[in-house]
């Protein structure tokens, strides 16, 4: 009689036991997904939705968090953004926020930040707070921009022998034209920056009116008609502060070679170490319009939602108008982390560029006035 009953007993164990791997089967598989894309969002799931632009809504920045934050917020099925704008152009006081609130709140914000903000951290400026090491990026806005002037690339032995430098039309000595400061000394061209002209207008005037030898024009829906304007009057591209040139270009507008291509052909075996790599990254961070970022321990999962996302939304044809109208190029996925890594030197890097300001910025603020005045305009 026992054994009688032991078959059937045997055989509902094995059943159970069977049922109960299948469900822990469906459970692993279903964490992995949740591992890989993250779970499904609902309004009361744990998600940010405060959105910290690095600059007011005048900015470059503040523009494209509007254009931004109700797509994201679509895509990531959660209610509208708060948008907290913060003052300053160049994005260090959003960035010192979002550092302060990320160290003091438990629930988590985003970050629409400048590469400004990154050039300022490169170069030790001492209102910086925070590692923008520690960011990480989910989508990126770039134009690189093209330098123009009246100046031979080329080091004769006369420009060996002079003691002529090279004038160069700068917001402040460390701002977005940093990146042609630091181009003009790598091909030994003795650059000295001539503070006060932040916009293109301004740069273009203090050119024509023979106050500088190059400016830095952005790759915008403007350039060629400035090209065009500029080149009769003897002024022409040099070359590009870019890597590799990135977004389409009209078809009848010639630009000149990167920077790297450029540096090749005129100085082979002298280029000072780690400088040319601080070049590149302080080049991809001036050509960083925007760039949309999580903190760096940030769950997985949360991270590759808000990557899909905005893959989705980069990809609207809406936004990708936006962008070429504006001369600009949406960086999503692992493009976006590539652009990102390059605007992230290492530490020999970062201190390089550091000795080399330390060198040079005491003889640039002793040898020329902080503003030029421009001549007067010719009568209408």
């Amino acid at each position: 009689m026992t054994r009688q009953h032991q078959g059937p007993a045997l055989s509902r164990r094995l059943f159970i036991s069977g049922a109960l791997g299948c469900v822990a089967t469906t459970a692993t598989a279903h964490a992995a997904d949740d591992i890989l894309v993250g779970p499904a969002a609902t309004p009361t799931s744990d998600q940010t939705t405060k959105l910290i632009v690095a600059g007011s809504a005048e900015t470059p920045c503040g523009a494209w968090a509007s254009r931004l934050a109700p797509d994201m917020a679509e895509e990531l099925g959660q209610p509208p953004f708060e948008l907290t704008f913060t003052t300053g152009w160049d994005g260090v006081t959003g960035a010192n926020l979002f550092d302060a609130q990320e160290q003091l709140s438990s629930a988590s914000s985003t970050l629409l930040v400048p590469g400004t903000a990154l050039m300022a951290s490169m170069t030790g400026d001492s209102r910086v707070h925070y590692a923008y090491q520690r960011w990480s990026p989910v989508l990126t806005i770039c134009q690189p921009s093209v330098v123009v002037g009246h100046v031979s690339l080329h080091r004769s032995l006369g420009v060996i022998l002079s003691s002529k430098t090279t004038r160069v039309a700068v917001s402040t000595p460390t701002g977005p034209e940093l990146p042609t400061l630091l181009a003009f000394d790598l091909l030994a061209l003795r650059p000295l920056p001539v503070s006060g002209y932040a916009t293109p207008d301004a740069a273009m005037a203090a050119l024509t009116g023979g106050l500088v030898d190059a400016i830095q024009l952005p790759m915008d829906a403007a350039l060629k008609d400035r090209l065009a304007m500029l080149d009769k009057l003897g002024f022409i591209p040099l070359f590009l502060n870019t890597v590799a040139q990135q977004g389409p270009t009209p078809a009848d507008m010639e630009l000149p070679p990167t920077f790297p291509t450029v540096l090749l052909r005129e100085r082979r075996t002298s280029t000072p170490a780690f400088l040319p790599q601080a070049w590149q990254a302080i080049a991809s961070a001036a050509s960083l319009k925007a760039a949309l970022v999580l903190p760096l321990l940030t769950p997985p999962a949360k991270v590759a939602r808000w990557r899909h996302a905005a893959e989705t939304c980069a990809a609207k044809l809406s936004l990708q108008q936006i962008a070429l109208a504006n001369g600009q190029t949406v960086l999503s996925g692992s493009k976006c982390i590539a652009y990102y890594a390059m605007a992230t030197p290492d530490v020999n890097v970062g201190m390089a560029l550091r000795r080399w300001l330390a060198l040079n910025l005491p003889r640039w603020r002793s040898a020329l006035p902080a503003v030029q005045a421009l001549p007067p305009a010719p009568a209408q």
